[in-house]
């Protein structure tokens, strides 16, 4: 017993040596930062010099007109975001099923291509140009006329979600799971005389709801962090209607320097994720059988 217990002391002594460089890592670099951003968020803060302002940044926040501005603009967008680029693959690796195995592979090979974030929306961007973009050549070779695509904005941040189809990932993880299914729960329910549609609502979507829970949550939170799209492709315009709440962030701590402020925008953002997860992961079941 003796000699057990002082070999598990060893193991675990042994185990925190393992463990301890990664938490080290994670307390420099995730947690630090992190409650140094709350103290931030209730100072002046400059490189030089800082001063406790208590809840100022966040009352100038909540009458800064750019503020409901950059809120719609980030839920507009995650909206979009869940019903282009999240739902469309979905539906596609669903009907997928009902195809020959040679499609189904051909689909999985585009899914799985890689496509450079940076690089692809640099290729976009180019291809959004009203004057000698390329959906503009093809649009005039159908007859129609061209748009304005990233400088209309009715259409910009549309423009800013469609790249999703082409760089969504997850499409494999979806096949995956459908694929995962048991041939025959499809064969009873065929055998009683079940539809493509009864096959679907009865079969498929409930076996694809833990999956669905975990993506549309990894969803939710990187579509109100939209970033790199519009700070590439339009810069927050035209007339800010791409401008997301992260995009105001960086104009607020890196542009114009004031840290306390940008750092203030990002706890609302916090707290704003923070609740719909909680929504989320109260009324969206896992459970299958639920």
């Amino acid at each position: 017993m003796i000699k057990e217990k002082k070999g598990s002391k060893i193991s675990r002594k042994i185990a925190i040596l393992f463990i301890a460089p990664c938490l080290i890592g994670i307390t420099i670099f995730s947690w630090y930062p992190f409650f140094l951003g709350f103290l931030i968020a209730f100072q002046k803060y400059s490189i030089f010099t800082t001063k406790w302002v208590g809840l100022q940044n966040f009352k100038n926040l909540f009458n800064d007109p750019m503020f409901p501005i950059v809120i719609r603009n980030t839920f507009y967008y995650a909206f979009l975001s869940i019903a282009i680029p999240f739902l469309i693959p979905i539906i596609v690796a669903i009907l997928l099923l009902e195809m020959k195995r040679s499609v189904i592979r051909i689909m999985m090979i585009l899914w799985f291509l890689p496509a450079g974030g940076m690089g692809s929306l640099l290729l976009l961007k180019w291809y959004y140009n009203p004057n000698y973009g390329l959906f503009n050549q093809i649009l005039n070779w159908l007859g129609l006329p061209g748009l304005q695509w990233l400088n209309d904005p009715r259409l910009a941040m549309i423009c800013l979600v469609l790249p999703g189809l082409i760089m969504y990932g997850p499409g494999l993880i979806w096949i995956a799971t459908l694929q995962s299914i048991p041939d025959e729960l499809y064969e009873a329910a065929e055998i009683e005389g079940a539809g493509l549609w009864t096959k679907i609502w009865h079969i498929t979507l409930p076996r694809l709801r833990p999956i669905i829970a975990v993506l549309l949550l990894l969803s939710v939170i990187g579509s109100m962090q939209m970033f790199s799209q519009a700070f590439l492709m339009t810069g927050g315009g035209p007339n800010n209607a791409t401008r997301t709440i992260v995009m105001y962030m960086y104009n607020c701590g890196f542009e114009m320097l004031k840290f306390g402020y940008g750092t203030a925008v990002a706890i609302v953002l916090f707290i704003i994720l923070t609740i719909m997860v909680i929504i989320q992961r109260k009324f969206f079941k896992e459970n299958i059988d639920v």
